[in-house]
């Protein structure tokens, strides 16, 4: 009797084993379609399908220039996208450009972010310093700012002094930044004229 109650009684827990593992899977097939109906929402599935074509793309690209892989991606994605409005020009009246370029803008505006960063934070630190040579707050700082730009200018102007022309744009950068000091030198002048001057009476 006991050998017919343990057969059963395996027979159970088997069932409930199987049973297990089938909510288990229905869970996990919850939580995947979860995932996708959330990541769909935040990222439309063109972009999905245009980074894919993308990658193919960018393996034929890299062959050919393997040292400029973001560049290739990045031609890699406006072919597509040039081709994605010319066959949807052909089949439909009405084209959306706005899907095309926000589709697009999901894969390069995060290929090239540390890029455009960098440009920012370039723009952003020559402001700062062009701004404070233009503005200095005190006499010792317009002066050393001034020595500082003049002693890099003349230093350069030695170095490049057998390469003239092909350092250009080098010696006027620094001449730029000099004539910004002496903007700064002469506002801080006038701000001392200003206050000397008393008011006729």
């Amino acid at each position: 009797m006991s050998a017919i109650t343990d057969f059963f009684q395996k027979i159970q827990n088997q069932i409930l084993e199987i049973q297990t593992t089938i909510n288990q899977i229905k869970t996990s097939w919850e939580n995947f379609q979860k995932f996708w109906d959330l990541f769909f929402t935040l990222v439309p599935w063109e972009v999905l399908l245009l980074l894919i074509f993308s990658v193919i793309l960018l393996s034929i690209f890299n062959s050919v220039s393997p040292k400029t892989p973001k560049a290739n991606l990045t031609i890699a994605v406006l072919l597509l996208a040039a081709l994605w409005i010319y066959f949807w020009g052909l089949f439909s009246k009405e084209v959306s450009y706005a899907k095309v370029i926000i589709a697009s803008l999901y894969i390069l505006v995060p290929l090239h972010a540390i890029g455009l960063f960098q440009l920012v934070f370039l723009w952003g630190k020559k402001w700062y310093w062009n701004n404070r040579r233009i503005q200095p707050k005190t006499w010792e700082s317009a002066l050393h700012q001034l020595s500082i730009d003049y002693h890099q200018l003349v230093g350069k102007a030695h170095l490049y002094h057998e390469e003239i022309q092909e350092n250009r744009d080098s010696l006027q950068q620094e001449m730029e930044r000099l004539e910004l000091s002496l903007k700064g030198i002469k506002s801080l002048l006038s701000e001392k004229n200003h206050s000397i001057v008393k008011p006729s009476e």
